[in-house]
């Protein structure tokens, strides 16, 4: 059955959130692009999104202990393939968000593969997206 992000418990939703937020400022420079992913996500929760912070002071060593007190793997991969689609929301990735997403997947108990599978999906997906661009604007 699918993880579905709706079902978390409010732990993993912070949890989620936190992740995603620690992201978001990892390049201390958040857009606009990688911001509306945060709050889509929040919204399609069902999170409090007064109570939702786009700031973030957690560390990767904050980011870890939390996904390791999830005990299903398959939430602790949800979260890091969203902490994935954040920082490749607007098509750019920065070597510090690549080392630090695997820092944090490797200590959280997900394989290199893995992780290398997802950052692979998430190309495909950009890809798809440009292609659709393209899609719609050649030829005028």
């Amino acid at each position: 059955m699918a993880i579905q992000k709706k079902e978390f418990s409010d732990q993993q939703k912070n949890i989620l959130l936190d992740a995603l937020g620690y992201i978001l400022n990892i390049d201390k420079k958040p857009n606009d692009i990688k911001i509306n992913y945060l709050k889509l996500q929040a919204f399609e929760m069902g999170y409090d999104m007064r109570r939702l912070k786009t700031k973030s002071a957690l560390k990767a060593v904050d980011i870890i202990n939390r996904l390791n007190s999830i005990k299903d793997v398959r939430i602790r991969r949800y979260i890091l393939r969203e902490m994935i689609m954040l920082a490749i929301a607007d098509h750019e990735l920065s070597d510090t968000e690549v080392d630090t997403i695997y820092d944090i997947g490797t200590k959280t108990g997900i394989s290199v593969d893995k992780i290398d599978d997802f950052f692979l999906w998430a190309a495909k997906g950009v890809e798809w997206q440009i292609e659709s661009v393209k899609l719609v604007e050649e030829d005028l």
